[in-house]
């Protein structure tokens, strides 16, 4: 195992030597799943209509304009904010379990703003909470030795139950796909690819979880990502000021090499926070790409773990979060969407980007905020 996990992080690898790796990735996953264990506070009607947010539409407008949804027989409905009929689609066989079992989510309407806060959370063993690198929302990233290689594994979730007692892992199949399975991404125009830069976070391997009886994957509900490990996050660095001009000035100008390449390629990165940018031997690297816009379709992107499936991620105005480095909602600050708040945080010191940026302003201080506007809208111009 040592000799063939040795190979992971190599770009090109011939075809035996691909499906060696890949048997042995498959092996580790065996003994992997049954250590993954969370809670859950949401319900089978909030998987249900999360599993819509997973749909290939067809027409990108309709990620965005959905708003209800109806499951009648084996179609499902999407309606507008005003419940007019936008367009029908053949129901997943993981919509089809949760119907089986739960009668009573048929024919009505569901609101996509029903779907309800996740306060569940990851049950770790001593092992993975030693090994745990972060936590959040829906990724789990531990540190995994594989061989000589250290890497960072990222179990990342789109259906609510996945890990849980009430899904199983008894109840999954996965697919390995490989970073040397594919070429470099150039442009938008290339095939069977993925983004490759010095500036963008490598990932070696990429499992795609399925629920057994989905013979078409259809519907991927989760990614075990293999990927680099890095020294540490852009944020740490700035928080603790231990950046000087000329080091700052550099990160600048590797993340607009990074993002610059990404649009190339076809990629839209809308979760530009500092968290995500991460070091690896003084090198700046973005990761993180659970909100982006991608316009090629690719589905090599989606089988590496860089764009999730739906129509939802080729369409920013479709995409939510409450980060506030979310950049394609008009949130906070930023240039119509496309924002670049980080720059901020390179030229400023940090406590006076973060007020600049995020810092809240209480009653007292609007109230005379209010005051000098009225003021100022007296005198005569």
């Amino acid at each position: 195992m040592l000799t063939e996990f040795c190979l992971l992080s190599a770009l090109t690898l011939n075809s035996d030597e691909r499906e060696v790796l890949r048997d042995e990735i498959n092996e580790w996953m065996k003994l992997f799943l049954p250590k993954l264990e969370r809670e859950s506070t949401r319900t089978e009607k909030c998987r249900l209509i999360a599993s819509v947010e997973r749909y290939e539409f067809g027409r990108i407008l309709l990620a965005r304009e959905w708003q209800f949804c109806k499951f009648v027989g084996k179609t499902l409905i999407i309606f507008d904010n005003e419940r007019r009929e936008l367009g029908q689609f053949k129901i997943t066989s993981f919509q089809k379990k949760i119907l089986r079992r739960n009668p009573s989510l048929e024919n009505v309407f569901h609101g996509r703003s029903e779907i309800k806060e996740e306060n569940g959370f990851w049950k770790l063993n001593d092992e993975l909470e030693r090994k745990k690198i972060s936590e959040g929302g829906e990724a789990l990233i531990i540190l995994e030795q594989f061989g000589k290689l250290k890497a960072a594994v990222r179990i990342h979730i789109f259906d609510a139950f996945l890990f849980t007692a009430r899904f199983g892992v008894n109840e999954l199949n996965w697919k390995t796909h490989l970073i040397s399975d594919f070429e470099k991404a150039e442009n938008r125009a290339d095939k069977a690819v993925v983004p490759i830069h010095e500036n963008v976070v490598k990932n070696f391997a990429n499992v795609e979880l399925f629920q057994i009886g989905d013979d078409n994957e259809e519907d991927c509900l989760g990614w075990i990502t293999i990927l680099e490990k890095c020294d540490g996050n852009l944020r740490t660095e700035l928080k603790n000021e231990s950046l000087n001009l000329e080091e700052r000035k550099k990160i600048a100008i590797e993340l607009k090499a990074g993002f610059d390449y990404l649009r190339i390629v076809g990629i839209w990165h809308c979760d530009q926070k500092l968290d995500n940018f991460l070091m690896l031997g003084g090198v700046t690297k973005i990761c993180d790409f659970g909100l982006i816009e991608e316009t090629t379709r690719r589905r090599s992107y989606r089988q590496m773990g860089y764009c999730r499936n739906g129509t939802k991620f080729r369409n920013t105005w479709a995409l939510f979060s409450g980060s506030p480095a979310f950049s394609n909602q008009w949130q906070l600050t930023g240039n119509y969407g496309h924002s670049d708040n980080y720059f901020c945080f390179l030229m400023c010191d940090w406590k006076t980007s973060w007020s600049l940026l995020y810092q809240p302003i209480d009653e007292k201080e609007q109230r005379k905020i209010n005051r000098i506007i009225e003021i100022l809208m007296t005198i005569p111009t």
